[in-house]
């Protein structure tokens, strides 16, 4: 217990002065620094492939309902943050511009607001993101995404496009730590501490993407939702569009699961990497 508490203090000291990259602060940073595709030009992209950073992530969010308290962007914002820090963490790698529509499933498309893709065009999108990220020279293209719909699709297309680019000397790999292994354990601290039962909109939800930005979430609408409700894997959302009780959220819990994504992440990506080129040696 101890030890849990002071991880949670240890990880919200950390974070205390870290906010969510945006474009002015992207600015100031040297190119050198700049990982985040989408605040970098044409040529420092270049540059960073010439000078190393041939891995990219493709990370994929959603946008999708999580009840009154938390915005339609939850899994974008979410993405941005943890792939920044994955990428910094990992050194040789940059973040495409993070894919914001996924497959939801109809009991998040019942709410206002979401926006639901087929999982077959979900796939064919990133395709056509691969092939793009191919010809500018990237060498390892890592397929991610934090919703649950995208776990599936993007596991099956990992190795048909990395069968298709392979001869060319370029390995792609879905990488899912940084959702079901994270998610895994987070559920444990959850359970550990006590925590009431939760999970869409619940604590972890909510208190990880508070901790990306304090406006992603609307405190005073924090409230009781509905009974968590899951058969056979499948979501029913009642109609607050959240799953158990979310008040206990903050964001310092969210710095700690984050960080533990990241560490997942992390730890993945340089094994599937680290195997790709011992294999091609």
């Amino acid at each position: 217990m101890v030890k849990l508490g002071r991880a949670v203090a240890c990880a919200a000291l950390m974070a205390a002065t870290a906010g969510p990259a945006g474009a002015a602060s992207a600015a100031k940073k040297p190119a050198r620094d700049r990982v985040m595709m989408i605040d970098m030009t044409t040529f420092e992209v270049r540059d960073a492939i010439a000078a190393g950073k041939t891995t990219v992530l493709v990370f994929n969010g959603s946008i999708e309902e999580t009840g009154a308290a938390v915005v339609l962007g939850k899994h974008v914002y979410k993405a941005q943050y943890i792939g920044e820090r994955i990428a910094r963490e990992l050194g040789n790698a940059l973040v495409a511009p993070v894919m914001p529509f996924a497959p939801t499933g109809e009991e998040l498309d019942k709410f206002p607001g979401t926006i639901d893709l087929s999982p077959a065009t979900f796939s064919a999108v990133n395709a056509e993101v691969v092939a793009s990220l191919v010809r500018s020279g990237f060498k390892y293209i890592i397929l991610m995404g934090d919703h649950g719909g995208n776990q599936e699709p993007l596991q099956k297309l990992a190795p048909e496009l990395d069968a298709k680019y392979r001869p060319q000397g370029v390995r792609v790999f879905f990488s899912g730590d940084e959702y079901a292994k994270a998610d895994a354990e987070v559920e444990q601290y959850l359970e550990a501490h006590h925590f009431p039962p939760s999970n869409h909109g619940g604590v972890a939800d909510t208190s990880e993407l508070w901790a990306t930005g304090p406006g992603h979430v609307r405190a005073d609408k924090l409230a009781m939702g509905d009974p968590v409700n899951r058969t056979g894997g499948d979501v029913h959302l009642g109609p607050s569009g959240i799953e158990g009780d979310p008040r206990r959220s903050s964001p310092a819990l969210g710095r700690l699961f984050d960080q533990i994504k990241i560490r997942d992440g992390v730890a993945e990506i340089r094994k599937l990497v680290a195997e790709a080129k011992a294999g091609a040696r």
